[in-house]
């Protein structure tokens, strides 16, 4: 580490989570010398495919965390790395913009994609198939005429204005309120209309505007991949292998990269264009043009001190609950006819009381690379609501187990439970210290809990990209890189 006392960089960036990462992946080419440190000992941060003794360490470290459940005596649980257990798992649409993003950037060929399936609501003890286009309403003989039209004019409103995307509302209101008094929706059937946006939030409480857009990203998605398909997620863990991949491009350009070192301090003086200096958690001190990470990554006397009008977005607490099942659930992942067998399942669990916050189920097959075939991993998270959180996602996937029961009964073989600090809403743009006039520190957003990618993590990678970058950012693309050529095309 001698060697890189007093070294000087053009920015450290701190943290390998996805969006640090995606930086990392943008800079690649950009002719910058950089220092990518992460406090921790794996890749990934807020995004870690961990094995299982890596998420009994993460635990341990956390008063908000613990493995709950454990079948050691029973053989069915393997060992410790041939699980991914995914801490913020989420799809990605076919009609994201950041699908396109890892192919002009080049690491999609280093990246295997499983297809995401269809989506189901669970309520009253029955697992029902939600019906994601107009084909599969009209097919739906449990929904009676009238509701088939009131559901047709919601779909139609969604599509209308293919590249404006769906009107908006004269004021805004709830996703309940539009429902209700404008498309005369029932509340049976507001739930499955509800987990087609993915919507972590209370009916109540979910902005209309931008559930329509969520939905009409759901529709034009359906059937891009092959028949009742709509995501993908990248497989040995979803955004922490993208996040490993764009990091292997930082080190292929050469960058130095860091596990298991944090930053101490961040000294910046008063003269707008000189460099920060930073102290790493060893007492190796480097100098830089600019600091780039999420709040967590930074000591809190960095970051105390923001600009009030641009400061960190609220945050809330988000209940999850991962459990490793014993049986592979292959009802879940039944394809459609001539279409890919998917290795992701969505489940709305609808307790039937549309005050609470919804409970979401991600369910992944041993396809995914994330535990061994035969076997299949629930992802279950809700926004806390009282002490009682864990014990709705408990019972949501006890419930599942039970609905489909299989001829060999499916057991719990391992589980952990925790929660997130997650932002309370969407965030569209990076924060500074409010005294640093040249952007020295530059603040990532914190995210939002989805479970769907959210394109503008692209925006705020950007934005950080170009202030790296300043004047010479009209030099490069972002993120859009040449291909390759073949070394072995003459042979």
């Amino acid at each position: 580490m001698e060697s890189l006392s007093n070294e000087t960089f053009d920015v450290v960036i701190a943290g390998t989570s996805l969006s640090q990462s995606l930086l990392a992946l943008a800079l690649s080419k950009c002719d910058v010398k950089v220092l990518h440190v992460d406090k921790k000992d794996y890749y990934g941060g807020i995004d870690a495919g961990l094995s299982l003794s890596q998420a009994q360490q993460w635990a341990d470290s956390r008063e908000d965390a613990a493995v709950v459940e454990t079948n050691d005596t029973n053989s069915g649980l393997g060992p410790s790395r041939t699980y991914t257990i995914s801490l913020r798992p989420q799809i990605v649409y076919a009609k994201s913009r950041f699908l396109p993003t890892l192919v002009s950037s080049q690491i999609h060929t280093q990246l295997e994609f499983q297809a995401v399936g269809s989506f189901w609501i669970h309520a009253d003890g029955n697992l029902k198939k939600i019906p994601s286009n107009r084909e599969d309403v009209f097919a739906d003989d449990t929904i009676p005429v009238r509701d088939k039209r009131r559901l047709m004019g919601l779909l139609r409103y969604v599509v209308e204005e293919q590249d404006g995307g769906p009107r908006t509302s004269d004021a805004p209101s709830t996703l309940e309120a539009k429902l209700t008094d404008q498309f005369k929706i029932p509340h049976n059937l507001m739930p499955p209309v509800q987990a087609l946006t993915l919507s972590t939030a209370r009916l109540r409480n979910t902005d209309f505007d931008g559930a329509m857009t969520r939905l009409k990203r759901h529709l034009l998605s359906m059937g891009y991949f092959g028949p009742g398909l709509a995501a993908v997620m990248a497989k040995y863990g979803g955004n922490s292998e993208i996040a490993q991949v764009a990091c292997r491009a930082g080190a292929v350009g050469g960058f130095v990269y860091l596990l298991g070192h944090g930053i101490s301090s961040v000294i910046l003086s008063s003269e707008m264009d000189s460099l920060a200096e930073v102290e790493l958690s060893d007492g190796t001190t480097v100098k830089t043009k600019h600091v780039v990470g999420m709040r967590g990554d930074f000591p809190l006397t960095t970051t105390s001190n923001l600009d009030g009008s641009r400061g960190p977005a609220a945050t809330q607490k988000v209940a999850h609950r991962i459990s490793i099942i014993s049986e592979p659930l292959r009802h879940l992942f039944t394809p459609s006819e001539n279409a890919t067998v998917p290795a992701v399942a969505v489940i709305l669990v609808d307790a039937g009381d549309l005050d609470l916050p919804p409970v979401y189920l991600q369910v992944h097959s041993g396809d995914t690379g994330e535990c061994p075939e035969g076997q299949c991993i629930i992802y279950a998270s809700t926004h806390r609501h009282g002490v009682d959180s864990q014990d709705r996602l408990a019972s949501a996937i006890s419930n599942i187990i039970t609905t489909l029961e299989e001829s060999q009964p499916a057991q719990v073989l391992w589980t952990m439970a925790f929660v997130l600090d997650e932002a309370a809403g969407p965030t569209g743009w990076n924060y500074y210290v409010d005294h640093d006039e040249a952007k020295r520190v530059v603040v990532l957003p914190e995210r939002a809990h989805d479970l769907a990618f959210d394109d503008t993590i692209l925006d705020n990678v950007k934005d950080a990209w170009e202030v790296i970058l300043g004047e010479r950012r009209t030099e490069y693309d972002f993120l859009r890189f040449e291909q390759r050529k073949d070394t072995n095309d003459d042979d």
